[in-house]
Protein backbone atom coordinates (compact mmCIF):
# COMPACT_ATOMS: atom_id res chain seq x y z
CA UNK A 1 0.00 0.00 0.00
CA UNK A 2 1.31 3.50 -0.81
CA UNK A 3 0.88 5.92 1.74
CA UNK A 4 0.88 9.56 1.45
CA UNK A 5 3.00 10.31 3.87
CA UNK A 6 5.78 8.56 6.56
CA UNK A 7 6.44 10.37 9.86
CA UNK A 8 9.01 9.52 11.62
CA UNK A 9 9.80 10.23 15.39
CA UNK A 10 7.05 10.63 17.90
CA UNK A 11 8.59 13.56 20.21
CA UNK A 12 6.54 16.68 19.45
CA UNK A 13 7.66 16.99 16.27
CA UNK A 14 6.61 14.14 15.04
CA UNK A 15 3.17 14.77 17.12
CA UNK A 16 1.94 18.04 15.57
CA UNK A 17 3.84 16.88 12.14
CA UNK A 18 0.90 13.92 12.45
CA UNK A 19 -1.49 16.23 13.69
CA UNK A 20 -1.25 19.14 10.93
CA UNK A 21 -1.19 16.58 7.97
CA UNK A 22 -4.73 15.01 9.37
CA UNK A 23 -5.79 18.43 10.10
CA UNK A 24 -5.60 19.07 6.38
CA UNK A 25 -7.18 15.70 5.26
CA UNK A 26 -4.07 13.74 4.84
CA UNK A 27 -5.33 10.88 6.91
CA UNK A 28 -3.07 8.41 4.52
CA UNK A 29 -0.19 9.05 7.34
CA UNK A 30 1.67 7.28 9.90
CA UNK A 31 3.89 8.24 12.41
CA UNK A 32 6.74 5.33 13.52
CA UNK A 33 8.08 6.00 16.64
CA UNK A 34 10.98 3.24 18.14
CA UNK A 35 9.97 3.24 21.60
CA UNK A 36 6.88 2.19 23.32
CA UNK A 37 5.41 5.61 24.42
CA UNK A 38 5.46 9.35 23.03
CA UNK A 39 8.07 12.14 23.44
CA UNK A 40 11.29 11.60 21.78
CA UNK A 41 14.16 12.09 23.37
CA UNK A 42 12.60 14.29 25.92
CA UNK A 43 10.66 11.27 27.78
CA UNK A 44 14.27 9.59 27.92
CA UNK A 45 16.33 12.38 29.61
CA UNK A 46 17.55 12.83 33.07
CA UNK A 47 15.63 12.56 36.13
CA UNK A 48 15.23 16.27 37.09
CA UNK A 49 14.73 17.94 33.96
CA UNK A 50 12.52 20.48 34.00
CA UNK A 51 12.13 22.67 30.53
CA UNK A 52 13.82 26.47 30.01
CA UNK A 53 10.42 27.46 27.94
CA UNK A 54 7.28 28.46 29.85
CA UNK A 55 4.32 26.09 29.58
CA UNK A 56 3.02 29.71 27.91
CA UNK A 57 5.75 29.31 25.00
CA UNK A 58 5.90 25.84 25.15
CA UNK A 59 2.22 25.01 24.43
CA UNK A 60 0.83 24.34 20.64
CA UNK A 61 -1.63 27.33 19.57
CA UNK A 62 -4.60 25.46 19.51
CA UNK A 63 -4.51 23.56 22.50
CA UNK A 64 -5.02 25.37 25.87
CA UNK A 65 -2.80 24.27 29.00
CA UNK A 66 -5.28 25.37 31.26
CA UNK A 67 -6.21 27.87 33.68
CA UNK A 68 -3.45 29.13 36.20
CA UNK A 69 -0.52 27.68 34.75
CA UNK A 70 1.16 31.10 32.63
CA UNK A 71 4.30 30.67 34.79
CA UNK A 72 4.45 26.93 35.03
CA UNK A 73 7.67 25.11 33.56
CA UNK A 74 7.36 21.25 32.94
CA UNK A 75 8.77 18.77 34.27
CA UNK A 76 9.71 15.96 31.79
CA UNK A 77 6.58 13.83 32.61
CA UNK A 78 4.31 16.90 32.53
CA UNK A 79 5.70 17.97 28.95
CA UNK A 80 4.80 14.44 27.74
CA UNK A 81 1.18 14.34 29.71
CA UNK A 82 0.18 17.20 27.32
CA UNK A 83 1.40 15.81 24.40
CA UNK A 84 -0.37 12.76 25.32
CA UNK A 85 -3.48 14.65 25.84
CA UNK A 86 -2.37 16.50 22.79
CA UNK A 87 -2.04 13.26 20.91
CA UNK A 88 -5.58 11.88 21.75
CA UNK A 89 -7.77 15.09 21.13
CA UNK A 90 -6.52 15.53 18.03
CA UNK A 91 -6.66 11.74 17.38
CA UNK A 92 -2.84 11.52 16.89
CA UNK A 93 -2.52 8.10 18.51
CA UNK A 94 -4.57 6.60 16.32
CA UNK A 95 -1.97 7.00 13.65
CA UNK A 96 0.91 6.31 15.68
CA UNK A 97 2.76 2.75 15.72
CA UNK A 98 5.04 2.29 18.62
CA UNK A 99 7.81 0.13 18.82
CA UNK A 100 8.35 0.38 14.83
CA UNK A 101 12.28 0.96 14.49
CA UNK A 102 13.23 2.66 11.27
CA UNK A 103 16.37 0.21 10.03
CA UNK A 104 16.58 2.33 6.34
CA UNK A 105 15.00 4.61 3.87
CA UNK A 106 15.59 4.59 0.51
CA UNK A 107 14.00 6.33 -2.26
CA UNK A 108 12.51 4.44 -5.54
CA UNK A 109 12.82 4.91 -9.16
CA UNK A 110 9.10 7.15 -8.99
CA UNK A 111 10.96 8.83 -6.29
CA UNK A 112 8.48 7.56 -3.62
CA UNK A 113 10.17 6.39 -0.55
CA UNK A 114 10.12 3.03 1.08
CA UNK A 115 10.80 2.70 4.79
CA UNK A 116 12.30 -0.93 6.55
CA UNK A 117 11.48 -1.50 9.84
CA UNK A 118 13.89 -3.45 11.83
CA UNK A 119 11.57 -6.67 11.85
CA UNK A 120 11.86 -6.58 8.15
CA UNK A 121 8.43 -5.10 7.26
CA UNK A 122 8.68 -2.27 4.31
CA UNK A 123 6.69 0.79 4.03
CA UNK A 124 5.97 3.12 1.13
CA UNK A 125 4.77 6.83 1.06
CA UNK A 126 4.68 9.80 -1.27
CA UNK A 127 6.20 12.25 1.25
CA UNK A 128 8.50 11.38 4.21
CA UNK A 129 9.01 13.54 7.63
CA UNK A 130 11.68 13.17 9.38
CA UNK A 131 11.27 14.66 12.97
CA UNK A 132 13.52 12.67 14.81
CA UNK A 133 15.27 16.29 16.08
CA UNK A 134 18.76 16.86 16.75
CA UNK A 135 19.47 15.36 19.83
CA UNK A 136 20.43 11.99 19.09
CA UNK A 137 23.88 11.41 18.59
CA UNK A 138 26.30 12.82 20.74
CA UNK A 139 29.21 14.98 19.66
CA UNK A 140 32.76 14.51 21.56
CA UNK A 141 35.75 16.42 21.37
CA UNK A 142 38.80 14.67 20.05
CA UNK A 143 40.98 14.16 22.99
CA UNK A 144 38.03 11.78 24.28
CA UNK A 145 40.09 9.21 23.02
CA UNK A 146 43.06 10.03 24.91
CA UNK A 147 40.91 9.01 28.19
CA UNK A 148 41.80 5.83 29.42
CA UNK A 149 41.82 6.25 33.03
CA UNK A 150 38.85 7.70 33.96
CA UNK A 151 35.20 6.79 32.85
CA UNK A 152 32.93 9.24 30.93
CA UNK A 153 30.04 9.83 29.38
CA UNK A 154 27.76 12.19 27.34
CA UNK A 155 24.54 14.13 28.89
CA UNK A 156 22.57 12.16 26.61
CA UNK A 157 23.04 9.19 29.44
CA UNK A 158 23.06 11.18 32.40
CA UNK A 159 20.40 10.35 34.55
CA UNK A 160 20.91 11.80 37.94
CA UNK A 161 24.55 12.68 40.48
CA UNK A 162 24.40 9.17 42.00
CA UNK A 163 26.98 7.36 40.40
CA UNK A 164 29.24 11.00 40.83
CA UNK A 165 29.12 10.75 44.65
CA UNK A 166 32.75 11.29 46.07
CA UNK A 167 34.42 12.13 43.16
CA UNK A 168 36.14 14.18 41.32
CA UNK A 169 34.11 15.30 38.21
CA UNK A 170 34.61 17.34 35.19
CA UNK A 171 31.60 18.61 33.23
CA UNK A 172 32.58 19.79 29.60
CA UNK A 173 30.39 22.02 27.93
CA UNK A 174 27.61 24.79 29.62
CA UNK A 175 24.60 24.65 27.56
CA UNK A 176 20.96 24.08 29.35
CA UNK A 177 21.49 20.40 29.84
CA UNK A 178 25.44 20.71 30.92
CA UNK A 179 24.53 23.81 33.58
CA UNK A 180 21.34 21.36 34.75
CA UNK A 181 24.12 18.20 34.66
CA UNK A 182 27.00 20.33 36.27
CA UNK A 183 24.21 21.89 39.18
CA UNK A 184 23.57 18.15 39.94
CA UNK A 185 26.83 16.64 40.56
CA UNK A 186 28.67 19.65 42.17
CA UNK A 187 25.97 18.85 45.05
CA UNK A 188 27.48 15.36 45.55
CA UNK A 189 30.60 15.26 43.96
CA UNK A 190 34.37 15.73 45.60
CA UNK A 191 35.31 18.65 43.34
CA UNK A 192 33.66 19.64 39.90
CA UNK A 193 34.71 21.50 37.61
CA UNK A 194 33.02 22.66 33.98
CA UNK A 195 35.51 23.36 31.23
CA UNK A 196 33.63 26.19 28.27
CA UNK A 197 35.86 27.34 25.23
CA UNK A 198 34.40 30.75 26.13
CA UNK A 199 31.13 30.69 28.16
CA UNK A 200 27.74 29.16 28.43
CA UNK A 201 25.17 30.90 26.31
CA UNK A 202 23.86 33.90 27.79
CA UNK A 203 22.34 33.44 30.84
CA UNK A 204 18.61 34.41 32.25
CA UNK A 205 16.72 33.14 34.48
CA UNK A 206 13.68 30.62 34.46
CA UNK A 207 11.94 33.44 36.47
CA UNK A 208 12.05 36.80 38.15
CA UNK A 209 9.89 37.55 41.17
CA UNK A 210 7.70 34.28 40.61
CA UNK A 211 6.77 35.52 37.03
CA UNK A 212 8.23 33.32 33.88
CA UNK A 213 11.07 35.32 32.47
CA UNK A 214 10.38 34.26 28.74
CA UNK A 215 7.29 36.36 28.83
CA UNK A 216 9.58 39.46 28.22
CA UNK A 217 10.48 37.06 24.77
CA UNK A 218 8.31 39.70 23.50
CA UNK A 219 7.39 41.75 20.35
CA UNK A 220 8.49 44.97 22.24
CA UNK A 221 11.89 43.98 22.12
CA UNK A 222 12.36 41.41 19.97
CA UNK A 223 11.24 43.83 16.87
CA UNK A 224 14.20 45.79 17.20
CA UNK A 225 17.44 45.43 15.12
CA UNK A 226 19.49 42.73 16.29
CA UNK A 227 22.53 45.33 16.60
CA UNK A 228 20.74 46.64 19.65
CA UNK A 229 22.07 43.91 21.96
CA UNK A 230 25.29 45.86 21.68
CA UNK A 231 23.39 48.36 23.74
CA UNK A 232 20.67 45.97 25.62
CA UNK A 233 23.73 43.77 26.96
CA UNK A 234 25.60 45.92 29.64
CA UNK A 235 22.60 47.16 30.67
CA UNK A 236 21.07 44.00 31.60
CA UNK A 237 24.47 43.12 33.44
CA UNK A 238 24.66 46.11 35.13
CA UNK A 239 21.10 45.35 36.44
CA UNK A 240 21.79 41.50 37.54
CA UNK A 241 25.14 43.24 39.25
CA UNK A 242 22.60 45.64 41.12
CA UNK A 243 21.14 42.45 43.04
CA UNK A 244 24.63 41.93 45.24
CA UNK A 245 23.32 38.15 44.98
CA UNK A 246 26.46 36.02 44.80
CA UNK A 247 24.38 33.77 42.06
CA UNK A 248 23.20 36.93 39.77
CA UNK A 249 27.02 37.91 40.37
CA UNK A 250 28.37 34.58 38.78
CA UNK A 251 25.38 34.92 36.09
CA UNK A 252 27.17 38.50 35.29
CA UNK A 253 30.87 36.87 35.19
CA UNK A 254 29.56 34.15 33.18
CA UNK A 255 27.75 36.58 30.38
CA UNK A 256 30.47 39.32 30.67
CA UNK A 257 32.71 36.81 28.59
CA UNK A 258 30.80 36.53 25.43
CA UNK A 259 32.21 37.67 23.06
CA UNK A 260 29.30 38.16 19.96
CA UNK A 261 28.99 41.83 18.32
CA UNK A 262 25.63 41.80 19.24
CA UNK A 263 25.30 40.26 22.77
CA UNK A 264 22.31 38.95 24.10
CA UNK A 265 20.87 38.68 20.54
CA UNK A 266 24.63 37.21 19.19
CA UNK A 267 24.56 33.72 21.01
CA UNK A 268 22.09 31.22 22.52
CA UNK A 269 20.06 31.52 25.56
CA UNK A 270 20.76 29.48 28.68
CA UNK A 271 17.53 29.87 30.11
CA UNK A 272 18.56 28.04 34.19
CA UNK A 273 20.45 29.51 36.86
CA UNK A 274 22.02 26.07 37.41
CA UNK A 275 25.58 26.77 36.64
CA UNK A 276 25.88 30.08 38.57
CA UNK A 277 24.04 28.56 41.18
CA UNK A 278 26.84 25.30 40.96
CA UNK A 279 29.50 27.87 41.30
CA UNK A 280 28.27 30.28 44.12
CA UNK A 281 26.99 27.47 46.37
CA UNK A 282 28.54 24.16 45.72
CA UNK A 283 32.28 25.64 44.67
CA UNK A 284 32.23 24.22 41.30
CA UNK A 285 34.95 26.15 39.34
CA UNK A 286 34.96 27.56 35.63
CA UNK A 287 37.74 26.23 33.61
CA UNK A 288 39.19 27.29 30.15
CA UNK A 289 39.28 24.41 27.24
CA UNK A 290 40.78 20.89 27.82
CA UNK A 291 43.83 21.31 25.69
CA UNK A 292 45.72 18.53 27.22
CA UNK A 293 45.51 15.07 28.37
CA UNK A 294 47.83 13.30 30.88
CA UNK A 295 48.04 9.97 32.66
CA UNK A 296 44.99 8.74 30.47
CA UNK A 297 42.92 11.88 32.08
CA UNK A 298 43.74 11.85 35.49
CA UNK A 299 45.01 15.19 34.85
CA UNK A 300 43.53 17.34 32.22
CA UNK A 301 45.07 21.01 31.41
CA UNK A 302 42.94 23.74 30.40
CA UNK A 303 43.69 26.94 27.72
CA UNK A 304 43.62 29.21 30.85
CA UNK A 305 46.64 27.38 32.76
CA UNK A 306 44.46 25.27 34.78
CA UNK A 307 45.82 21.78 35.88
CA UNK A 308 42.92 19.38 37.25
CA UNK A 309 44.22 16.44 39.23
CA UNK A 310 43.18 13.36 40.10
CA UNK A 311 40.13 13.47 37.42
CA UNK A 312 37.80 10.24 37.99
CA UNK A 313 34.93 11.09 35.75
CA UNK A 314 34.14 13.05 32.72
CA UNK A 315 30.75 14.10 31.48
CA UNK A 316 30.10 15.58 27.81
CA UNK A 317 27.86 18.19 26.92
CA UNK A 318 28.73 18.98 24.03
CA UNK A 319 25.75 18.70 21.85
CA UNK A 320 24.90 16.75 19.04
CA UNK A 321 25.42 15.78 15.48
CA UNK A 322 22.89 16.74 12.77
CA UNK A 323 22.12 13.18 11.45
CA UNK A 324 19.61 10.29 11.00
CA UNK A 325 21.83 7.38 10.04
CA UNK A 326 18.90 5.12 8.46
CA UNK A 327 18.98 7.85 5.43
CA UNK A 328 19.71 6.97 2.62
CA UNK A 329 23.60 7.84 1.08
CA UNK A 330 24.13 11.89 0.95
CA UNK A 331 21.02 12.56 3.23
CA UNK A 332 22.56 11.34 6.60
CA UNK A 333 24.18 14.20 7.01
CA UNK A 334 22.48 17.30 6.24
CA UNK A 335 23.80 20.55 6.77
CA UNK A 336 20.50 22.16 8.08
CA UNK A 337 21.95 25.69 7.04
CA UNK A 338 21.25 24.27 3.36
CA UNK A 339 18.01 23.33 3.79
CA UNK A 340 15.19 25.58 2.48
CA UNK A 341 13.86 27.19 5.52
CA UNK A 342 16.10 24.42 7.73
CA UNK A 343 13.19 22.07 6.30
CA UNK A 344 13.53 21.26 2.52
CA UNK A 345 16.34 19.88 0.72
CA UNK A 346 16.61 21.57 -2.64
CA UNK A 347 17.14 18.27 -4.72
CA UNK A 348 14.04 16.44 -3.02
CA UNK A 349 11.72 19.28 -2.70
CA UNK A 350 8.25 18.37 -1.19
CA UNK A 351 9.40 14.83 -1.36
CA UNK A 352 10.65 15.40 2.21
CA UNK A 353 11.16 17.69 5.19
CA UNK A 354 12.61 17.51 8.26
CA UNK A 355 10.91 19.24 11.57
CA UNK A 356 12.81 19.94 14.57
CA UNK A 357 16.25 20.99 12.71
CA UNK A 358 15.88 24.62 13.78
CA UNK A 359 16.95 25.44 17.21
CA UNK A 360 15.66 29.16 18.80
CA UNK A 361 18.49 30.98 20.72
CA UNK A 362 15.56 32.47 23.10
CA UNK A 363 12.36 31.43 22.88
CA UNK A 364 10.71 27.70 22.20
CA UNK A 365 11.55 25.18 20.10
CA UNK A 366 8.27 23.82 20.44
CA UNK A 367 6.23 27.09 17.97
CA UNK A 368 9.19 26.24 15.68
CA UNK A 369 8.14 23.06 15.08
CA UNK A 370 4.05 23.29 14.87
CA UNK A 371 4.82 26.25 12.39
CA UNK A 372 6.84 24.14 10.18
CA UNK A 373 4.44 21.23 10.54
CA UNK A 374 1.73 24.16 9.29
CA UNK A 375 3.88 24.39 6.38
CA UNK A 376 4.86 21.50 5.48
CA UNK A 377 1.05 19.86 5.81
CA UNK A 378 0.27 22.89 2.74
CA UNK A 379 2.79 22.01 0.77
CA UNK A 380 2.02 18.18 0.90
CA UNK A 381 -1.59 18.90 0.20
CA UNK A 382 -1.18 20.77 -2.44
CA UNK A 383 -2.09 24.39 -1.25
CA UNK A 384 1.27 25.84 -1.44
CA UNK A 385 4.07 25.25 -3.45
CA UNK A 386 7.65 25.15 -2.62
CA UNK A 387 9.95 27.77 -4.66
CA UNK A 388 12.08 26.03 -7.73
CA UNK A 389 15.50 24.63 -6.40
CA UNK A 390 17.84 27.69 -7.77
CA UNK A 391 15.40 29.86 -5.11
CA UNK A 392 15.42 27.26 -2.18
CA UNK A 393 19.12 27.16 -2.50
CA UNK A 394 19.48 31.16 -2.96
CA UNK A 395 17.04 31.27 -0.06
CA UNK A 396 19.12 29.17 2.22
CA UNK A 397 22.27 30.90 1.45
CA UNK A 398 20.55 34.49 2.42
CA UNK A 399 19.10 32.59 5.89
CA UNK A 400 22.42 31.38 6.80
CA UNK A 401 24.41 34.60 5.57
CA UNK A 402 21.43 36.72 8.34
CA UNK A 403 22.48 34.13 11.00
CA UNK A 404 26.79 33.69 10.40
CA UNK A 405 25.86 37.84 10.48
CA UNK A 406 24.08 37.92 13.87
CA UNK A 407 25.50 34.65 15.54
CA UNK A 408 29.16 34.75 13.90
CA UNK A 409 31.05 31.88 15.30
CA UNK A 410 28.18 30.23 16.94
CA UNK A 411 25.98 30.11 13.59
CA UNK A 412 29.00 28.26 12.38
CA UNK A 413 29.33 26.13 15.07
CA UNK A 414 25.84 25.42 15.64
CA UNK A 415 23.92 24.71 12.54
CA UNK A 416 20.44 24.60 13.30
CA UNK A 417 20.43 27.90 15.40
CA UNK A 418 18.25 30.55 14.19
CA UNK A 419 16.87 33.61 16.03
CA UNK A 420 13.26 32.43 16.92
CA UNK A 421 11.25 36.24 16.19
CA UNK A 422 12.93 35.94 12.81
CA UNK A 423 12.16 32.54 11.64
CA UNK A 424 8.55 32.07 13.21
CA UNK A 425 7.94 35.62 11.66
CA UNK A 426 9.30 35.23 8.38
CA UNK A 427 7.92 31.45 7.67
CA UNK A 428 4.51 33.09 9.08
CA UNK A 429 4.75 35.11 5.93
CA UNK A 430 5.09 32.72 3.44
CA UNK A 431 1.98 30.65 5.14
CA UNK A 432 0.21 33.96 5.28
CA UNK A 433 -0.41 33.50 9.10
CA UNK A 434 1.52 36.88 10.30
CA UNK A 435 -0.47 38.34 12.98
CA UNK A 436 -2.31 41.14 11.84
CA UNK A 437 -0.85 43.93 14.41
CA UNK A 438 -1.49 47.36 12.69
CA UNK A 439 -5.47 46.79 12.54
CA UNK A 440 -5.72 44.77 16.30
CA UNK A 441 -3.93 47.85 17.25
CA UNK A 442 -7.72 49.59 16.31
CA UNK A 443 -10.08 46.97 16.14
CA UNK A 444 -8.75 44.52 19.42
CA UNK A 445 -6.65 47.04 21.69
CA UNK A 446 -6.57 44.77 24.81
CA UNK A 447 -5.44 41.75 22.24
CA UNK A 448 -2.84 43.95 20.18
CA UNK A 449 -1.26 44.34 23.89
CA UNK A 450 -0.56 40.77 24.32
CA UNK A 451 0.72 40.63 20.84
CA UNK A 452 3.11 42.84 21.15
CA UNK A 453 3.68 42.58 25.02
CA UNK A 454 2.85 38.73 25.85
CA UNK A 455 4.71 36.26 24.97
CA UNK A 456 5.33 35.22 21.29
CA UNK A 457 4.29 32.43 21.31
CA UNK A 458 2.73 30.25 18.63
CA UNK A 459 -1.07 31.20 19.17
CA UNK A 460 -0.64 34.47 17.88
CA UNK A 461 0.00 32.86 14.47
CA UNK A 462 -3.96 31.57 14.28
CA UNK A 463 -5.76 35.14 13.44
CA UNK A 464 -4.87 34.99 9.94
CA UNK A 465 -4.39 32.93 6.75
CA UNK A 466 -4.29 29.17 6.29
CA UNK A 467 -5.07 27.56 9.56
CA UNK A 468 -6.43 30.19 10.95
CA UNK A 469 -8.83 29.65 14.67
CA UNK A 470 -9.98 33.11 15.50
CA UNK A 471 -12.54 32.22 17.91
CA UNK A 472 -9.76 29.99 20.07
CA UNK A 473 -6.88 32.48 19.23
CA UNK A 474 -8.82 35.27 20.85
CA UNK A 475 -9.70 33.45 24.27
CA UNK A 476 -5.99 31.77 24.58
CA UNK A 477 -4.16 34.65 24.00
CA UNK A 478 -6.51 37.12 26.25
CA UNK A 479 -5.58 34.49 29.49
CA UNK A 480 -1.93 34.46 28.09
CA UNK A 481 0.32 36.93 30.85
CA UNK A 482 1.06 40.13 29.68
CA UNK A 483 5.27 41.39 30.62
CA UNK A 484 5.43 43.72 33.75
CA UNK A 485 6.54 47.09 33.41
CA UNK A 486 10.08 45.83 33.75
CA UNK A 487 13.83 46.85 32.61
CA UNK A 488 13.30 44.95 29.32
CA UNK A 489 9.72 47.07 28.23
CA UNK A 490 12.01 50.14 29.39
CA UNK A 491 14.73 49.10 27.13
CA UNK A 492 12.35 48.06 23.88
CA UNK A 493 11.27 51.40 24.47
CA UNK A 494 14.28 53.23 24.50
CA UNK A 495 15.47 51.04 21.39
CA UNK A 496 12.65 52.03 19.56
CA UNK A 497 13.07 55.61 20.32
CA UNK A 498 17.02 55.43 19.30
CA UNK A 499 16.00 53.50 15.47
CA UNK A 500 13.70 56.56 15.33
CA UNK A 501 16.12 58.91 15.68
CA UNK A 502 18.12 57.52 14.23
CA UNK A 503 16.26 56.81 11.18
CA UNK A 504 15.84 60.72 10.58
CA UNK A 505 19.78 61.12 10.45
CA UNK A 506 21.19 60.33 6.98
CA UNK A 507 23.23 57.43 6.38
CA UNK A 508 26.38 58.84 5.84
CA UNK A 509 26.59 61.22 9.62
CA UNK A 510 25.32 58.30 11.74
CA UNK A 511 28.35 56.97 14.34
CA UNK A 512 29.59 53.80 13.22
CA UNK A 513 27.98 51.14 15.73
Amino acid sequence: MMMKCIVIGAGPGGIVATKELLEKGITEVVCLEQASGLGGVFSRSYDNLVLTSSVTFSMFSDYWVGEGKSHHFWTKEEAVAYWTSYAEHFRVLDHIRFESRVEAVSQNDDRSWEVRLADGEALHCVHLVVAIGNNNIPRYPKWTKELTEVSFSHSKEYTNAEPFKGKNVLVVGGGESGSDVAYEISQVANRSWVSLRETTGWIVPRKRGGHAADVSTHRGIWDLPREYGRKLSPFVLKLERGRKDPVFDALADLNEKVRSRNGIWGIFGTKTLALPKAIAHHGCRVVGAVTRVKDGGRTLVTADGAVLEDVDAVVFSTGYLNRADFMPEGLEACDPRSLYKHMFHPDYGDQLAWIGWARPGFGSQFPIMEMQARYCALIFDGDMKLPEKEEMIQAAKQDESMYLEQFEENATRIRSLVDYHRYMNGLAKIIGCYPPLRSYFFTHPKIWLHLMYGPTQATQFRLRGPGKKVKLAHEIIEQLPISTYNHIVKAGLRGRIYFGLRSLIPSFMRPAS
